[in-house]
């Protein structure tokens, strides 16, 4: 086999391996369990709390919070993050906050706090958030 077919061949085998690992990120991103009617009760009401309490200088523009279900201190109290999207004066940018309630309670928490180490950044994709619907 000559180096220019090797080369050929090599390159066949690493463009397929690609299309394989980008269909199978694809899969995966698209694969969340679907939300409790707890959760998706839990995830509207904090989508209009966080961003009430974040202080922001633009407009929202979404809200995705960590499942309460998968954050929960003990049988009702859950504390999660909230990512606070918004447009300050044309730039994308978050706020993340901190979202501690109760699942059984109306409205599941009172107030969410800034949770600082993000803050106004651009956006990072450290975790699948849920965005209210």
């Amino acid at each position: 086999m000559s180096r220019s077919s090797r080369r050929r061949r090599l390159a066949r085998v690493s463009a397929g391996i690609a299309v394989a690992l980008t269909a199978l990120t694809a899969a995966a991103c698209a694969a969340q369990d679907p939300l409790s009617e707890q959760d998706r009760n839990a995830i509207a009401q904090l989508a209009e709390i966080a961003p009430r309490d974040s202080k922001i200088d633009g407009k929202t523009t979404e809200v995705e919070c960590w499942k309460p279900s998968e954050s929960m201190l003990d049988d009702e109290k859950f504390r999660v993050l909230c990512r606070v999207h918004y447009d300050q004066a044309g730039t994308e940018r978050y706020r993340d906050m901190i979202c501690i309630g109760d699942v059984t309670a109306d409205p599941v928490t009172d107030y969410c706090y800034i949770w600082a180490y993000y803050t106004d950044m651009p956006r990072f994709e450290d975790k699948p958030g849920r965005t209210a619907s």
